[in-house]
């Protein structure tokens, strides 16, 4: 049967390919040979690895499931709810301060409360609504579906993060230049010249049955200026150590000893750029920057009654300013649930927000007042100061001091 032409044409195409094949040299034909094999192990070596990377991936997302309990998966479910749930009374109820304020920490915050886990809103509000309790909250873990050692540790990075970030930024002493302007304002205020502040103390319970080596508190060393802000805080000495020793051995003591309260060559006062006061009570000593009253029943004058008068109306914006942190974060009330060690970070984190709430709230409820009166806390001692010598320079500007009111208030 004769072939068509197509056909002809692909028998002669077939002849040709297999006397190129016959005249191929035997070392190309193996050299063909290694390189399909070559791209066959490398085919199974990539099917091997894609096969190790789809079972590693169904573990990981098993092991997800397994360790994640329902509660979490409820909670995620409702991610940020009360962020839209609650109304303005609801978080000045829980959190102590406005959304507004809220969502400015959380912004300031969000880089140190970015570890696994919750996300930094929920550490945040977590952490507000326990600081702001002085008991256990069911509620709370109800809300955001955590239970007691979350809330333990979100108080505790939330602590930290408030300490390291906002510290700095709101509770510092005053430099040079602020000095003078915070005179101002304390002197119009409270009605006492050449002063930046007053020292006020404060006990916080530490935990029960905990190793605190016998203390039972912890006193917080405060110096307050004439807006009810702190602008130095000491939460490191046990309760039952004098104020002497305490403010010795503070940050304060060792800023007015290296010049830091010093007024600037055109801020004369009494004839002098001397230092500028703070006012304490009895229990400190008199210092050249450092006053307080005369002591009672030692004969005093009408002009150093008039003088202690004076003092301690102006001395009382440091024990409002304590007593307005109290209320308001009330978990300085009772004993912390956490470790005595963590206790100075969690007393220094609540005067921060403090400062915040003061300088950016301006609200506070009266009723919060009502938990304080009704828990009994621990006072710090405060005897006679017996512990440092008297200062006759001191003296001396004490006496100066109570004259100028006495010319003031004859002019």
């Amino acid at each position: 049967m004769p072939l068509n032409a197509e056909a002809q044409l692909l028998l002669l195409m077939s002849l040709m390919m297999k006397r190129r094949r016959r005249g191929l040299r035997p070392q190309d034909c193996l050299e063909r040979r290694e390189a399909e094999a070559r791209r066959r192990r490398s085919r199974l070596r990539l099917y091997q690895l894609q096969r190790q990377q789809q079972v590693l991936m169904l573990l990981l997302a098993r092991g997800r499931d397994v360790r994640c309990p329902p509660a979490r998966t409820l909670a995620h479910s409702h991610h940020h709810s009360f962020l839209k749930d609650f109304g303005a009374r609801d978080w000045l109820d829980r959190f102590r301060v406005s959304k507004d304020t809220f969502l400015y920490l959380c912004d300031h915050l969000r880089t140190r409360l970015q570890r696994p886990g919750l996300t930094p809103e929920e550490k945040l509000g977590i952490a507000l609504w326990r600081l702001a309790c002085n008991a256990q909250c069911p509620l709370l873990r109800e809300m955001f579906g955590v239970g007691r050692k979350a809330v333990y540790k979100c108080v505790k990075e939330v602590c930290q993060a408030l300490v390291t970030v906002l510290k700095p930024v709101y509770l510092h002493p005053p430099d040079r230049q602020a000095l003078r302007d915070t005179a101002r304002i304390f002197n119009a205020r409270w009605g006492f010249p050449h002063c930046v502040g007053a020292i006020a103390k404060l006990c916080i319970p530490l935990p029960e049955h905990a190793n605190t080596g016998g203390a039972q508190s912890l006193v917080l060393q405060a110096a307050v200026d004439g807006q009810g802000l702190l602008w130095d805080a000491c939460a490191s000495f046990p309760g039952g150590m004098d104020s002497a020793t305490i403010l010795e051995n503070s940050h304060l003591w060792a800023l007015a000893r290296e010049g830091g309260l010093l007024a600037a060559p055109r801020e004369m006062f009494l004839g002098d750029a001397r230092n500028y006061f703070l006012l304490g009570d009895t229990s400190y000593p008199l210092q050249d920057w450092l006053l307080k009253p005369y002591l009672q029943g030692s004969g005093l004058s009408e002009q150093q009654i008039r003088y202690n008068r004076r003092l301690e109306r102006a001395r009382s914006v440091a024990e409002i300013a304590l007593l307005r942190l109290r209320a308001r974060w009330q978990c300085l009330l009772v004993p912390a649930d956490c470790p005595p060690g963590q206790v100075p970070t969690l007393v220094l984190a609540c005067c921060v927000l403090h400062n915040v709430c003061e300088v950016h709230e301006r609200r506070f409820d009266a009723r919060w007042l009502e938990d304080v009166e009704m828990v009994d806390s621990p006072r710090a001692p405060s005897p006679h100061c017996l512990s440092v010598p008297i200062n006759a320079y001191a003296e001396q500007i004490r006496d100066a001091v109570c004259g100028y009111f006495e010319r003031h208030a004859e002019g």
